[in-house]
């Protein structure tokens, strides 16, 4: 008997008893090497497969490893996936900001910002709603709202002050986006905030059912409603 067997049968002999799971686990494990040259030991061993069908530990080690291999792929896939998504938000962010900068009244802001968000690849669907103002003066193709209704719509876009991704009923979807609701599967609200006021609602809606979901990374879309919002106030106090 070689010297890891041995070893093995030593450790039984001092503890006096049977070898537990968990000793066989630690000896293994510090020992990784041990089935090298146990070539009859190997040939005996059996293993319960799903089909009920007994494989060999190699091929149920060959198993575990494609698994392994094919969610360690998709998780790479899933990685790169969100870097180019938020590249392409990056590059939306940056337009938007630089379009905003040239805009010379409220119109103006809520024309460019839904203009160069509907452009984004991920958003089917793009809605701005501002907040009504005494003396507002936007012309009729700008939505406007009371701040009591969106309030009571919207709550959590109001108390929580970010955006808010997840389901939503069907009346709100369709109040959201008149023209495209029947398409929009998930979407996602974003708060247009100033000194903690909210000065408008951006809506975002997209054709996939999950695609704006509660673990949806919303930092872009959170500094969006801060940058339109810092415009809007200027228009708003001038």
């Amino acid at each position: 008997m070689n010297t890891e067997a041995n070893t093995a049968e030593q450790i039984d002999s001092d503890s006096g008893n049977e070898l537990s799971a968990d000793q066989v686990v630690e000896y293994l494990k510090n020992h990784p090497d041990f089935f090298s040259n146990q070539d009859e030991l190997l040939a005996d061993i059996t293993l319960p497969h799903e089909s009920g069908k007994a494989i060999s530990l190699l091929e149920r080690q060959v198993t575990i490893l494609r698994d392994r291999g094919i969610e360690a792929r998709r998780k790479l896939n899933n990685l790169l996936e969100n870097a180019r998504n938020n590249d392409q938000l990056f590059d939306t962010t940056r337009n938007l900001v630089l379009a905003l900068l040239r805009a010379n009244n409220v119109t103006e802001i809520s024309d460019v910002t839904q203009d160069q968000l509907a452009n984004h690849t991920s958003i089917d669907a793009c809605e701005v709603i501002v907040v009504r103002q005494n003396g507002l003066n936007v012309s009729d193709s700008v939505r406007t709202e009371t701040h009591d209704f969106l309030q009571q719509e919207f709550g959590d876009v109001f108390r929580l002050k970010r955006t808010h991704c997840g389901a939503i009923n069907a009346d709100k979807v369709n109040y959201l986006f008149p023209s495209t609701g029947a398409n929009v599967k998930s979407t996602a609200l974003c708060p247009v905030i100033h000194n903690g006021e909210v000065l408008a609602l951006l809506a975002f809606g997209n054709q996939e059912e999950n695609y704006f979901n509660v673990n949806l990374d919303t930092l872009f879309l959170d500094f969006i409603g801060h940058v339109v919002g810092a415009v809007l106030q200027k228009q708003f106090s001038a």
